[in-house]
Formats: C-alpha cells, sequence, structure tokens
C-alpha cells in the first residue's frame, strides 16, 4: 500500500525536526553548574510561609464548577492549614480560596488564597498554587508559553528600561487580578485588590506578604509588583509593606524587567532556590546550558535531556530573561543517589528538596479533600 503525499510530507518533517535537534545538540556546550558554598539563613517566618505556599495545593484533583470546588475548598482548606505543625494554628482563613480553570479544562489550573496571622492581626499572607501537575492546559499556557514576550503594562517605568514578561507569565498574573470568591462564599465578587483595600482600611493592615512555589514563585512576585505599581488603587496613604516569598520559581520576564521588579520590590523579596532544582534554571540561557550536568557524577547527561534544553535555549534565545533578586543565596541542597533517574531526581528536588533544605515540617496535603495521603517519613541526602 502506498502513503499518501501528505503522510510523506509529515515524515519528512519529522524526519527534518530530528536531523535539526541531532545536529543543535551536536554543536552545543554544556557546562557544569556552579553550586557555591554560600548559603541563606532560614528564619521561622520564612519556614511559615513556605508552608502556606505548598498548603497551595490541597485538592487539585477536585472536579465540578468554579463554585463547587470553591465551595469545597472553603472547608477543606482551614483543615489542612490547622493540620501543619509548622503552622501551630496561626494562620485563618480569610478571603478565598478561588479558583480557575481554562476553557474545557477538568481540574483548576489556579487559586489563590488569603489568611491572616492570628498573633499579629495586621498581618495578611496571600498565597498562590504553583502548576496543578494533574492539569495540561496549565503547563502549556503558564508553563511553557515563554517564546513570546509581552510589555509591561504597569507603573512609571524609566525611559531607559522596556520590561517585558513572557506571555505564560502575563496569562498567570492576568487571571490572578480577577479571581474573586464566587456567589454565596464571603467576600463574594471581591477581587484580591478590592479585598485588600478593605484590609488596610478597615482592619489596619500593614503587613502584606505575597507567597507562592513553582510556577507560584514565578507569579508570587509578578502579583506583588502589580500590587506595588497599582497601590494607588487600593493602598492610596501607602500604610501597609508588600513582602515577596517565592520558592522554586522560573524567570517571569526579561532582564529589564528583573531590573524594574529590584528597584521597587528586591528589599523586601526573599527568593529561595535550591541548587539541583532545575525549575530555577529556566529561563535564563546560561542556566539552561548547566541543567543536563546539573546531577553529575551521580547521574550523567543523556540525549534526551540535552536535546530538552537545547529546546528551551532555541524558544527563549532572544528572549533575555533574567532571574529577579539573582543574587540572592541559595538554599541548602544534597542529590540523592537513589534516584538515578534524571526526571525522577528532578521531580524530588523540586518539591522534596525545599522540605528538606529550609527545614519543613510539611505534612502532605489531600489532593480530593476527602483521603489524607499518607505520612512517610522524608529521608534527606547529607546537604551543603
Amino acid at each position: 500500500m502506498s502513503s499518501s503525499p501528505g503522510s510523506c510530507r509529515n515524515r519528512l518533517h519529522t524526519a527534518f525536526a530530528v536531523v535539526f535537534a541531532l545536529a543543535l545538540s551536536a554543536c552545543t556546550s554544556f557546562t557544569d553548574p556552579v553550586i557555591g558554598v554560600n548559603t541563606r539563613t532560614i528564619e521561622p517566618g520564612d519556614r511559615e510561609i513556605a508552608v502556606l505556599a505548598f498548603v497551595a495545593y490541597v485538592g487539585d484533583s477536585l472536579e465540578g464548577s468554579d463554585r463547587q470546588v470553591e465551595k469545597t475548598l472553603q472547608a477543606c482548606l482551614p483543615r489542612e492549614i490547622a493540620r501543619q505543625p509548622a503552622l501551630s494554628g496561626r494562620w485563618t482563613l480569610e478571603w478565598g480560596p478561588v479558583v480557575y480553570k481554562f476553557h474545557s479544562a477538568k481540574l483548576d489550573d489556579n487559586m489563590l488564597y488569603v489568611v491572616r496571622n492570628n498573633d499579629n492581626p495586621r498581618q495578611l499572607a496571600v498565597v498562590t498554587r504553583g502548576t496543578n501537575p494533574k492539569a495540561i492546559l496549565d503547563w502549556l499556557n503558564e508553563d511553557f508559553d515563554v517564546g513570546v514576550t509581552v510589555p509591561w503594562p504597569y507603573g512609571t517605568v524609566p525611559d531607559n528600561l522596556k520590561p517585558r514578561v513572557s506571555r505564560a507569565t502575563a496569562t498567570g498574573l492576568d487571571i490572578l487580578k480577577a479571581l474573586a470568591p464566587a456567589a454565596g462564599l464571603p467576600h463574594a465578587g471581591q477581587t484580591i485588590a478590592q479585598y485588600l483595600r478593605r484590609a488596610v482600611h478597615e482592619q489596619g493592615v500593614e503587613s502584606i506578604a505575597v507567597a507562592g512555589h513553582s510556577l507560584g514563585g514565578a507569579l508570587a512576585p509578578t502579583l506583588a509588583l502589580w500590587l506595588e505599581d497599582k497601590r494607588a488603587d487600593w493602598d492610596p496613604q501607602g500604610k501597609s509593606v508588600l513582602s515577596v516569598y517565592a520558592l522554586a520559581g522560573p524567570t517571569p520576564g526579561d532582564a529589564d524587567f528583573a531590573t524594574y521588579y529590584n528597584s521597587r520590590l528586591k528589599a523586601t523579596t526573599r527568593r529561595f532556590h535550591g541548587p539541583y532544582d532545575v525549575v530555577p534554571h529556566a529561563w535564563h540561557i546560561a542556566d539552561l546550558r548547566t541543567v543536563p550536568n546539573l546531577y553529575k557524577p551521580v547521574i550523567k547527561a543523556s540525549f534526551p535531556i540535552e536535546l530538552a534544553a537545547n529546546g528551551a535555549i532555541d524558544l527563549v534565545w532572544d528572549k533575555n530573561y533574567l532571574q529577579i533578586v539573582q543574587h540572592q543565596l541559595r538554599i541548602l541542597g544534597g542529590i540523592v543517589p537513589s534516584k538515578p533517574d534524571f526526571l525522577e531526581q528532578a521531580g524530588w528536588q523540586h518539591h522534596f528538596g525545599y522540605v528538606c533544605g529550609m527545614g519543613l515540617d510539611l505534612i502532605p496535603v489531600s489532593s480530593d479533600c476527602k483521603s489524607d495521603p499518607p505520612v512517610v517519613p522524608l529521608a534527606c541526602p547529607p546537604l551543603h
């Protein structure tokens, strides 16, 4: 049986793509990462906010309308917060949780909530969930859509800067800005800016921490910068201080964006990045070049990983991505010898690397708000 012209063309295209990838990989020089010995001190407050960021993954398997999911989470989330020994009952849910799913999606792609510190009622934490690992549209729209950048349209930017963020970051920020609790829930219809306006003016809130892990580690600083640039709309008298806790986040934007961000919020930003976590290496090209050799000599670079790194480099080649507060010290880290597969090691480092490296007392949260996952003692590798 003969092949159709269309199928022949598809095969030629595929063959060309493979040949191009092979040629690209052959001429790429991958470098070894410079881990360094300087690590940051982790404060008790850091651990509390980090645990809140991980708690945001609760209910990531829930299906139904946004209102149905929010109603379930409104009962489930406070329970999960209360279960965490590291939080010791010090935080109370104040706004949300609110969720968002892309059209035709079954699982929620974003979740945002606000808690109040019971010991200091004038302190709030705004927490955004990272990527829902089970939601493919979340990966495509908010993680990997980095081949296009868009201008940062907020604030008074110096004439010598033209800050741009990835289209993925812009999509995530637009979602978070517009989220509001569904009808019938507390603060129904109030966006995060509208809620914070009331919190500052009616409740005397003075400190607002914005936090997230993974995708949340990119969206939290971006959301905080938007709030800072739009402060006249919700805190015109400047009564509150914004701080940022960004865990395991990729770069939100380019070098000009990093410069602009640093001029606004660097002093109150704590960026936590593990030395062996792949995600903070995205999307700065020099960092991406170190990814295939990140776990040497335990795991040697493989062709598929080199190919993936090459693809990422090619995707962002002319985008000039750079981390915010890029010179902040790393957390402790160590490679797990019992995980010889690159992707398995990378997955461990992106989650448990922070539990070990930051010394978090973290109980796994429920994915369906019905059953609790087993609590298995975590064996941390030697940390340095």
